[in-house]
């Protein structure tokens, strides 16, 4: 017998056939525009097609791995399509749309006083590009910020949008170890990339700087990353789990030496001494020298590994050879600090606006290498207050958790204690590194605060149902 192909199954063999061809040419030889092209259908789709909160899982796994468009770069235009998409969703009566009054007015400050600061820009039509692309990321990273406070609403959502983050955490691990092995490489031309592509030679002291691609925000990162590891590896019931994070946390100390950056060690160990004092509970004196002296002969461990073995150097090195001047201040932040006050000055109100062009370094001003000088310098003290204004809140929603135990307490009220640790590690960090110079980084920083009110209220969600359940 005959068999006889069908209109539709010929399509579906045609379509196969080229889907093959085409991703077998990208595979020999890849093209950006092409794997850009075909990326965006795939998450587009994805995104359509699926729920909301598998979206925002989707971009938390992406969004480190942009690749660049006219108006910045992909995960920009990923995080407003998901957003767009939910409004319709909203619209439709299918979904509720929620704002947390706790952190509306100094959102809405802060994003005043963008707008309003763009009064003050002087220059090219070039600059003020430059102003409207970190505006547009900076607003988008706002809607991040609500997207995670609408779809994270119980334990079990919050529980796995925190694995999800790990995953993300070993993915960035992984490219600053690629970055490390191999600095300069070229992963898909114009897209993916390490940095270092100016080295020829190998040489000591190359500092990573990760997905990121800047050191200081790649060590802030995994700094900030250590208490929620910690915080997962104590929690996990499996032996295997239990190693898994463990293993995960002892390399993403290994990735934070390699960056050889000072003030996010010196803001992680603070960190870490006060989570002990707020777990004092959960510790008793015999376990807390242990741990302390364990975590001791872990870094030095890998400060002398990292040092003599890789391209980076010695972070220890590096803090020993460190001076400072006026008393408190480290010499290479000298020129910066004072640098960003006197142009904050030039409009200490609203502010010079968000086209400042760093590119020229000292012709221009340096970047001002703190957050809080940053935000004075391009929307003045109206916007610096806002953003103070803002921490203060998160400060206060995640100290609801100063009390709960780590081990014992249900994985929401546990977890926000961990975040209040990582937010002061932020806070401390941000005196001498400005996450506002990265349209990638600044997702980062709005998924975390966004996790503090999504954890805080369903904190409050389970008080009001007596719910006190926690996952595996």
């Amino acid at each position: 017998m005959r068999m006889k192909l069908s209109f539709s199954k010929l399509g579906i063999i045609a379509f196969v056939a080229a889907a093959g061809a085409l991703i077998g040419s990208q595979i020999a030889d890849p093209t950006k525009r092409i794997l850009e092209t075909i990326g965006g259908f795939i998450l587009i789709y994805l995104i359509w097609n699926f729920s909301t909160l598998s979206a925002l899982w989707l971009i938390l796994i992406i969004y480190p791995f942009p690749f660049a468009i006219s108006v910045g770069h992909s995960t920009f235009v990923f995080v407003v399509i998901v957003f767009i998409i939910y409004l319709i969703r909203v619209s439709a009566r299918k979904s509720t749309l929620r704002f947390d009054k706790q952190f509306n007015l100094p959102i809405i400050l802060m994003v005043l006083s963008y707008i309003i600061s763009f009064y003050n820009i002087e220059g090219s039509s070039w600059l003020i590009s430059v102003g409207l692309i970190y505006t547009v990321n900076f607003f988008a990273a706002i809607l991040f910020f609500y997207m995670i406070v609408n779809f994270v609403t119980d334990e079990k959502k919050l529980h796995t949008t925190v694995r999800i983050s790990m995953i993300t955490c070993a993915l960035i691990m992984l490219f600053t170890l690629f970055e490390l092995l191999f600095p300069g490489k070229v992963l898909i031309p114009g897209w993916l990339y390490t940095a270092q592509r100016e080295l020829q030679l190998v040489m000591k002291d190359v500092r990573m700087k990760g997905a990121f691609q800047d050191y200081e925000l790649n060590a802030e990162f995994f700094a900030m990353n250590v208490p929620i590891i910690l915080f997962m590896s104590i929690r996990a019931r499996r032996l295997l789990t239990r190693i898994m994070f463990t293993l995960l946390l002892i390399a993403d100390i290994v990735m934070l030496f390699t960056t050889i950056t000072r003030g996010a060690f010196i803001s992680l160990t603070i960190g870490l001494v006060y989570m002990a004092y707020l777990s004092r509970r959960d510790l008793n004196f015999t376990r807390l020298i242990m741990i302390g002296g364990a975590f001791v002969a872990l870094i030095f461990i890998i400060d002398t590994l990292v040092a003599q073995y890789t391209i980076s150097g010695s972070l220890f090195g590096r803090m020993v050879a460190t001076t400072f001047e006026k008393g408190i201040i480290p010499d290479t932040r000298i020129e910066a600090w004072g640098g960003a006050l006197r142009r904050g000055l030039e409009h200490p109100f609203i502010g010079n606006g968000p086209g400042w062009d760093f590119s020229k370094g000292i012709e221009a001003g340096f970047w001002p290498h703190n957050v809080y000088l940053f935000y004075f310098n391009i929307t003045g003290i109206f916007g610096l207050f806002a953003f103070i204004f803002l921490l203060v809140r998160l400060m206060l929603a995640s100290s609801i958790g100063f009390r709960s135990s780590l081990v014992h307490d249900s994985f929401p009220e546990a977890f926000i204690k961990v975040l209040h640790v990582t937010l002061v590690i932020f806070i401390i960090d941000q005196i001498k590194v400005d996450y506002l110079r990265s349209t990638i980084y600044i997702y980062f920083v709005w998924f975390f605060f966004g996790m503090i009110a999504a954890t805080r209220n369903i904190i409050r969600s389970n008080l009001k149902t007596g719910n006190d359940a926690s996952p595996s």
